[in-house]
């Protein structure tokens, strides 16, 4: 089989649920091709709405959250309108190159899909992940043989946005297999060169460094014990990581976009982190113990509900009680224990491998 992963340069977590699929379809001795649906557009497109989003996400986040309430609000038809100008494009491209299947790991792409299976009447199998804790705006509007959503308590939303039941499978967010590797945290501190025997606290907003993260990871600093160190990852955010490195020391580690993000998380205590879908499965399969602050409102204000309320991850949206968590959960080991349980008992299993069976399965 040849199937076609259809995703969106808009942050990093749906390439990366892309990346994991395409791990694992290569394990299964599978051809497939990751595409970004906006170039279906334009390059040209593909490179205004990745900026736009960008800036919105990091300069303008209450925006953001207005406008991801308001579609919750009102079905996206203009939205679905203007991703439906690339059904041509990838008409032609499936037709072409002669794929088996779809996935899509982001609602643009999924639109566009459902727009060449109206067009044109194309019925080669088309599957939707869902990457985030919630039925986001717009999937509603998705036609899809199979919806891969993130947890089975999340049935009831997913079906009172009208889509059937039976077409729905709770097989968790996929992340890349070196996410579920279990590294001793010395062992991990050593091959990043930190100090071996000091707790480590991880703080991170996301690909793309949003929020206010420069001046949060100093009060952070300011206020965690002497013997801890402190991780920042700044994402692709260059500024931010050249502002925060003056402070650099062996207590105060500052990192930009790299390949080593689940090393940091095998070496880390705490998570402090904004709640994106996948970075926080990315944390519940290293079970990784989690603080969230409230950085950008929308689907991640769901996920920051779903999650906390699931016992998975401890949060505030006042960033010093978000502190005063992260100190409670360093101090108080029985607690990131039942943290730990509580991701045990949440995780599905290996998600990418589940999908690619059912994909491949047909």
């Amino acid at each position: 089989m040849r199937i076609l992963i259809l995703s969106a340069n808009t942050g990093g977590g749906h390439n990366s649920t892309a990346d994991a699929l395409a791990e694992q379809l290569l394990r299964m001795n599978t051809d497939c091709e990751i595409v970004d649906a906006l170039s279906m557009i334009s390059e040209k497109a593909s490179n205004f709405i990745s900026w736009g989003h960008s800036y919105v996400y990091r300069k303008l986040p209450k925006l953001f959250g207005t406008a991801y309430r308001f579609e919750e609000k009102h079905p996206p038809q203009k939205i679905y309108d203007y991703f439906a100008k690339g059904a041509n494009t990838l008409q032609e491209k499936l037709l072409s190159e002669r794929f088996d299947a779809v996935i899509c790991v982001h609602v643009f792409a999924a639109m566009m899909m459902t727009e060449v299976r109206r067009r044109f009447d194309n019925r080669i199998p088309n599957y939707f992940i869902a990457t985030d804790y919630t039925c986001s705006p717009g999937v509603a509007s998705v036609d899809a043989d199979g919806f891969f959503i993130p947890h089975r308590m999340l049935f009831g939303e997913f079906v009172r946005a009208t889509l059937p039941v039976n077409k729905l499978y709770a097989t968790g967010i996929p992340v890349r297999s070196e996410f579920y590797e279990r590294i001793d945290p010395v062992v991990a501190r050593r091959e990043l060169g930190l100090h071996e025997e000091r707790k480590t606290v991880l703080l991170s907003c996301g690909s793309m460094g949003c929020g206010k993260l420069d001046r949060h990871a100093l009060e952070l600093a300011n206020r965690l014990p002497n013997d801890v160190t402190l991780v920042v990852l700044c994402g692709k955010n260059e500024e931010l990581a050249n502002d925060l490195n003056r402070f650099a020391s062996d207590t105060f580690v500052v990192a930009g976009f790299n390949k080593y993000i689940p090393l940091y998380m095998s070496a880390a205590d705490v998570y402090l982190t904004k709640p994106g879908g996948l970075m926080t499965t990315e944390a519940i399969a290293k079970r990784l113990p989690m603080v969230f602050i409230d950085a950008v409102p929308g689907c991640e204000t769901r996920n920051f509900d779903f999650l906390t309320q699931m016992g998975v991850a401890e949060g505030s949206k006042n960033w010093k009680q978000a502190i005063s968590k992260v100190l409670w959960l360093l101090n108080y080991p029985d607690v990131t224990a039942k943290q730990k349980d509580n991701m045990e008992n949440f995780h599905a299993g290996i998600s990418a491998e589940q999908i690619c069976r059912c994909v491949l399965k047909g």
